[in-house]
């Protein structure tokens, strides 16, 4: 029997990370909002099946945005230290998946790699970027090839990415919009399969997590960006 894989979907309050997993699911299961709280403010499991492949993907609390943020840090804090314990005794992680918006790259994208990718996963943990809002841009995936070398100077890597709308049907105005929406669905899903661990990364270590709880708890708490996006 296959056992459903657990892949990890972060970024910031509004990156689209609900509407991204109903982009993958094929449907609504998850709750979205484009109000200026976020509305997941604890970590949601959804069991979504793509083809013959079933995943477990948890879509987080709206991390890393410090005091000021729209998800409180302790209340994401709590969030976090949940959800590690929740893997911990389940069947690992096979996948990060960082969602943020374009077109424009933000300093705060390089604090959030660090601390799930670095800090949680220790590396140990393939990661993909998705970029959303990108319905505007007759060509999406072009986003990608400008902006690459800004996450290459700042020594942010992927293993893969793809760039998509989100905008489910109910926004949908033209046939290029649903084009470029049917598209992004079938990039989404391909980037899932492809890319998960073929043996889940294990957290079993109860020193592990109370050690990494010590690097998020900084990280979350703060208001202060640790490093800047360098652009030149």
């Amino acid at each position: 029997m296959q056992i459903a894989k657990n892949v990890i979907i972060f970024g910031e309050t509004g990156a689209g990370k609900s509407s991204l997993i109903n982009l993958i699911a094929g449907e609504r299961v998850a709750e979205t909002s484009s109000k200026a709280v976020g509305c997941t403010f604890d970590s949601q499991c959804y069991k979504v099946k793509v083809n013959q492949g079933e995943y477990f993907i948890w879509d987080t609390a709206g991390l890393n945005e410090g005091i000021h943020g729209t998800v409180p840090g302790p209340a994401a804090l709590a969030s976090m230290k949940k959800l590690l314990r929740t893997l911990a005794d389940g069947e690992g992680v096979s996948l990060l998946v960082y969602c943020f918006r374009g077109p424009r790259v933000r300093s705060v994208l390089l604090k959030n790699y660090k601390l799930f990718y670095s800090a949680i996963c220790r590396k140990k943990v393939p990661i993909v970027a998705v970029v959303t809002g990108l319905e505007n841009e007759s060509d999406m995936d072009r986003w990608w090839t400008e902006n690459q070398m800004v996450f290459r100077k700042n020594r942010m890597f992927f293993h893969d990415h793809a760039c998509v709308t989100t905008l489910g049907d109910g926004n949908i105005t033209s046939d290029a919009f649903k084009t470029r929406y049917n598209d992004s669905q079938t990039k989404a899903q391909v980037l899932i399969q492809s890319s998960c661990r073929s043996k889940p990364w294990k957290l079993s270590s109860k020193n592990w997590i109370e050690a990494t709880l010590g690097d998020v708890r900084s990280m979350i708490l703060s208001n202060v960006i640790a490093c800047d996006i360098t652009h030149d």
